[in-house]
This record gives C-alpha cells, sequence and structure tokens, in this order.
C-alpha cells in the first residue's frame, strides 16, 4: 500500500542515478579519486550533496577542477568510464524494488528519464531485472548530462499520456526543473545526490526515501 502521494497521478517518470539506483557513494569515490590524482582537496559526502548539481560541468568546477587545464568533456569522459566499469557495484535503494511493484498492481504505468548515456542506462536496468516495470528507458545521447528536459519532452510524445496525469520523482533539484519544463508534478526523495535542505527549497513534497512512498 502506498502512502497516498502518488494517488492522483496515473503515470510516474522516475529519475534513475541517486532515486532507484543507490550510486552516491561509488560517484562520491571516483570524484575523490579523480581529485586526488591532481593534488587537489577531495570532498566528504555533506560537500558532494551541497554542490552536485545541473549542468554537471557546474558541480565538477565547484568541486575544483580546472577546465583551463583539462576540458569538461575530458573530465566527464573520464568519471564516466569508471562509472560504467564499477556501477555493477551498485545496488537499488531500500525499497525500490517493492514501490515499483506497488504502482504496477495499482495500475499506473512507469518509465525512467535520466541525464545517463542511453546504452549504460538501458544495461544497468537490465542488470537489476526491473525492466519490465518499464514502458520507455529514456537516456541522453552522450555524457555531459546538461539537461534532460529535451529528452523528457520525447518520451512524453512516445507515451502519449496527459502531462496533468504525471508525477516525476527524482533526487535534485533539476528534477524539478525537468519536471516545471514538462508541466508534470514532482515529488523528490532526499537520499540521493543532494542535500535534502536543497530539495525542500523547491516547494514540492519531498520524502526521505523511496520507502517512504509505501
Amino acid at each position: 500500500m502506498m502512502n497516498g502521494l502518488l494517488d492522483k497521478y496515473r503515470y510516474v517518470l522516475w529519475d534513475w542515478n541517486g532515486t532507484l539506483l543507490n550510486d552516491l557513494w561509488l560517484a562520491l569515490e571516483i570524484a575523490n579519486a579523480m581529485l586526488h590524482r591532481r593534488g587537489l582537496p577531495v570532498m566528504d559526502e555533506q560537500r558532494y550533496r551541497e554542490i552536485f548539481d545541473f549542468p554537471v560541468a557546474e558541480y565538477y568546477r565547484r568541486a575544483g577542477f580546472d577546465f583551463d587545464r583539462e576540458p569538461f568533456p575530458v573530465l566527464a569522459e573520464e568519471f564516466i568510464g569508471e562509472f560504467n566499469r564499477r556501477v555493477k557495484e551498485c545496488a537499488l535503494h531500500a525499497g525500490a524494488t517493492e514501490i515499483l511493484e506497488a504502482i504496477a498492481q495499482d495500475g499506473k504505468r512507469q518509465a525512467v528519464l535520466s541525464a545517463s548515456h542511453q546504452e549504460s542506462l538501458t544495461a544497468t536496468v537490465a542488470l537489476h531485472g526491473i525492466r519490465d516495470h518499464f514502458d520507455e528507458l529514456q537516456g541522453l545521447a552522450d555524457n555531459l548530462a546538461v539537461s534532460k528536459e529535451a529528452a523528457g519532452h520525447a518520451l512524453l510524445a512516445a507515451v502519449a499520456v496527459d502531462p496533468t496525469s504525471v508525477v516525476l520523482i527524482g533526487d535534485t533539484t533539476h528534477d524539478y526543473d525537468v519536471a516545471v519544463g514538462l508541466g508534470v508534478a514532482c515529488i523528490l526523495v532526499a537520499d540521493g545526490h543532494q542535500a535534502q535542505s536543497r530539495l525542500e527549497a523547491t516547494g514540492v513534497p519531498v520524502v526521505s526515501s523511496l520507502s517512504a512512498l509505501l
């Protein structure tokens, strides 16, 4: 049984990284290794969640990387290469499978809208055995993670749903911005890539974890 936040929606758009997939620890570990190799200060989890943002290039700048020495696309490829090599180490968030099943049993439809590269997204979702829950998996065509709003418009057109019946569930203020751009509702989950205080500033419902949706 769900807690009521999703009752009035018929279609759920899920963010992937940080929302369904528990990959914060891996993203932080890889970023700190990259910083360490360059003699730059590393981050703790609190600092990471305070500065992580979209476009991701802005987060890299805040973390201390110097784009005059190394262009962002080069740094992004280094990060993504290591992330893709190790992403199989990441589990789903606690309660993820249960909430997906509960939503399906309630007769709602679901899809994934992610800033991940399409190929990586498809492979990782399949790895966790939950592909059958989703009508579509919509990622991006590159690794630069600028914005997923255009991809969201393409997804809504593909599934042919009324935006007023849709809710986007994510873990960042970018998910909120995308939801506004798409004309859909938004719920944010506070155990992903951004601090709860940043999420609450959007004014939309914020839950502590996926399990809180049940």
